[in-house]
């Protein structure tokens, strides 16, 4: 078989469906093995679905020239939950007219709290339900950010459901299927919102995850768990319309959840976050993410709570 040509970032990008400036973050963090063909950075095919199937084990050393090649300073850090309308906002960030570069490293929701916490990142994205309050993301800012002034502000709300394939042959309809027998399911990293939605609903129903056939087989992404799904190596998991969409496969909504970005106070008057501010309030930005099906921008831009003063919008 004859074998691909090496990929650009932008044709790996298209691949992945996340931006090229995710793929030289990803190169960068050694995730995604590359190499220089001159001075260009080019990205094997093979590699490349590697990684969409969660099996390279493969890092390139921090002092390769692919790294040296995209190290440049980030004028601000992400660490959160990932979704495409925070790649859609560093897209827009690097081409707005001061080119704000927004570093994005895609961690799960807890972590990204904890990196903000310890001041490794300025900003995170979280989607963290509190079935006990009814209320998403601020009782978990509340507890790891402890005494910390900070901000919440709404990025997105979108769809959550089941990705099934095409034709939901199985006929996936409910939370309740998650237990049927026969049905292998495939499940998200510790640490992620979606992760906690599960196993919260196992919690509150008493189910234990012996229950559910794959339950310990884990995708770091929305994409990962829809590439199971596409594959055939998966009958179901939760995630995002979209990626379901992607891929050609059905999706089956459970839930609408709110995602949030949160920054701590000290940082709300800069003029970093003032910039991504004016790009989230920004027609553009909304109207970019509103033609992807799953999304709902109503709440963009709104902060939802903020420390001392309560200010909360509920939906």
């Amino acid at each position: 078989m004859t074998k691909r040509p090496p990929l650009t970032p932008e044709e790996a990008a298209e691949i992945l469906k996340i931006s090229r400036y995710t793929v030289y973050e990803l190169v960068k963090r050694g995730e995604i093995p590359s190499r220089r063909i001159g001075r260009k950075i080019r990205i094997d095919y093979d590699s490349l679905m590697n990684y969409l199937q969660g099996d390279s084990g493969e890092k390139w050393p921090q002092d390769s020239d692919a790294h040296k090649e995209i190290s440049s300073d980030y004028g601000y850090c992400f660490v959160g939950s990932h979704d495409l309308a925070v790649e859609l906002l560093a897209e827009f960030l690097n081409h707005s007219s001061s080119a704000l570069p927004l570093k994005t490293i895609f961690k799960g929701s807890m972590q990204g709290l904890i990196a903000l916490y310890r001041r490794e990142a300025q900003v995170t994205g979280i989607h963290l339900w509190d079935q006990k309050l009814q209320e998403y993301n601020i009782p978990f800012a509340e507890h790891i950010l402890l005494a910390e002034a900070y901000t919440v502000v709404n990025l997105i709300q979108r769809s959550q459901g089941w990705i099934v394939p095409a034709g939901n042959k199985h006929n996936i309809n409910s939370w309740e299927d998650i237990t049927r027998k026969g049905l292998r399911f495939i499940n998200r990293q510790r640490g992620s919102g979606t992760r906690f939605r599960i196993d919260q609903y196992l919690l509150e129903n008493e189910i234990s995850a012996n229950q559910i056939q794959g339950y310990e087989n884990e995708e770091q992404t929305h994409w990962g768990v829809a590439l199971k799904v596409a594959n055939g190596e998966a009958d179901f998991g939760l995630g995002f319309q979209f990626a379901a969409q992607r891929m050609g496969l059905d999706f089956v909504p459970l839930f609408k959840e709110r995602y949030d970005l949160v920054i701590l106070q000290e940082t709300v008057e800069k003029p970093e976050w003032q910039q991504i501010q004016a790009v989230i309030n920004s027609t553009a930005y909304k109207r970019a993410v509103e033609q992807h099906i799953g999304y709902d921008t109503s709440l963009t831009g709104k902060v939802i709570y903020e420390t001392p003063h309560s200010a909360k919008v509920r939906t």
